[in-house]
């Protein structure tokens, strides 16, 4: 009798399945190990990666089990946000714009379910240990009910605010991106040389920047305070080209005097540096820059304009003005959306945040105490945490995912939020718990 491979498979993965051979007994009286089972993007098929990540993950159940231990390894899958509504806006060639919300919801639905029946037998085949009767999916009412009143309670406690900040945002998913979610990439770009005029005397001062299209939100301009070659320019001022505005020169250790001709000008906002320069000098924040990407009111006769439209159109105007003296090709590092890879933006938009830079010291604290496999692998949680700047913006300006359950005064900006006895529950359709304002009274 000739071997069936496939045979074989699907008998034992039957046999697993009906006699529940990886349950998770809450009743045990064995030591339990409990892991923290990362849920895959219900937003396609496993490849490859996934198979290893997640075979790396039951190597260790099944030791553990062997080990005599109870564990819970979970079955589960994230069907909330960016990585299906990208998905869903490409296969069907649509935005969440155009179509009505809850058809927009219904369509990422259906996609994410069709390849969770996919993945959960890709699962099976490559006989990954997982409960599946302890499955969980973020898109469940009892999973978002969870969400919201956790969101309600931190909220309470103080850990979450609303504010206007600065933040990562992706223009082609219009939405607000963690830094964990920006990814950075390798790219060529031009370094424009253009002529600033002192105001006094009219001297040219040359400035190399990649984003003249930021001409219009230029706020400072800034020299190292060791470079004898601007020495004289500190605390003079300085006239923008196009926009004719007089910015001030500032001394600081920050500006690499080798890169450029080492004089920068600190626009709003370009990159990290200029935010860290924005909140140092408390600078007023400009959005040259909307939300679809498009350049605004403040750019002038550029606005309306795609960020590379008006780049391009502002360098010819320099140039026919002589106010480009060379341009260099060069390689720049910058930061993109994590699931589509547009370049990401600052914009000073109102968000939602959950306070975490007061809490970087306890995190440290808590990772001395923890014993690392591998090693190398504490090394880079320290890393990231001290690279934290500022709070972890929570919300998303997106459709698939759990709303924030707070409705928003419009006369007053009070925040009224749900009930927990009320959730799950969507803000965008159902009313408030109160008729009228707490504070203001309004309607």
């Amino acid at each position: 009798m000739s071997y069936d491979r496939e045979e074989i498979e699907k008998k034992w993965q039957r046999y697993w399945r009906e006699e529940k051979i990886y349950r998770f007994d809450p009743n045990s009286s064995k030591p339990i190990f409990s892991i923290d089972n990362p849920p895959r993007y219900a937003s396609g098929a496993l490849h490859a990666g996934h198979a290893v990540n997640y075979t790396q993950i039951d190597f260790v159940a099944r030791y553990k089990r062997m080990r005599g231990y109870n564990v819970f390894f979970p079955l589960c899958f994230d069907t909330n946000g960016m990585p299906i509504e990208v998905k869903v806006e490409k296969k069907y060639g649509i935005t969440k714009d155009k179509v009505g919300r809850q058809e927009f919801i219904e369509k990422c639905r259906e996609f994410a379910n069709s390849f969770i029946d996919t993945m959960t037998k890709q699962f099976e085949v490559l006989g990954e240990s997982m409960d599946p009767d302890i499955y969980y999916q973020t898109d469940a009412d009892y999973y978002r009910r969870i969400t919201q009143i956790t969101f309600i309670r931190l909220y309470k406690q103080g850990l979450i605010y609303r504010d206007k900040f600065p933040v990562n945002w992706c223009p082609r998913c219009q939405t607000a991106i963690a830094d964990a979610e920006v990814e950075y990439v390798e790219r060529k770009t031009l370094l424009n040389y253009v002529v600033f005029k002192t105001k006094d005397e009219g001297k040219e001062i040359e400035i190399a920047t990649t984003r003249p299209e930021l001409l219009a939100t230029c706020q400072l301009v800034a020299v190292h305070p060791d470079d004898w070659r601007y020495s004289h320019l500190i605390g003079r001022y300085l006239i923008t080209p196009i926009y004719e505005k007089a910015v001030e020169v500032v001394a600081d250790e920050k500006v690499d005097p080798h890169f450029g001709t080492g004089v920068v000008m600190i626009c709003t906002i370009g990159d990290k540096d200029d935010l860290e320069w924005v909140f140092k000098y408390g600078l007023p924040i400009e959005n040259a820059i909307d939300e679809k990407g498009r350049m605004t009111e403040i750019a002038g006769k550029y606005a309306g304009m795609s960020i590379e439209d008006a780049r391009r159109a502002i360098i010819e105007d320099l140039k026919a003005k002589g106010l480009i003296t060379k341009q260099e090709e060069i390689s720049q590092n910058i930061g993109v959306c994590w699931r589509c890879g547009t370049p990401i933006e600052f914009l000073n938009v109102q968000q939602w945040f959950l306070k975490t830079r007061e809490f970087k010291e306890d995190v440290l604290k808590v990772a001395d105490e923890v014993e690392w496999y591998p090693e190398y692998m504490k090394q880079r949680l320290v890393d990231w945490v001290n690279s934290l700047t500022w709070d972890w913006p929570i919300s998303r300006q997106r459709y698939f995912a759990t709303p924030i359950p707070a409705w928003i005064c419009e006369d007053c900006g009070h925040v009224v939020l749900a009930r927990e006895e009320d959730c799950y529950i969507d803000p965008t359709v159902s009313p408030p718990p109160v008729e009228k304002c707490e504070v203001c009274g309004g309607t």
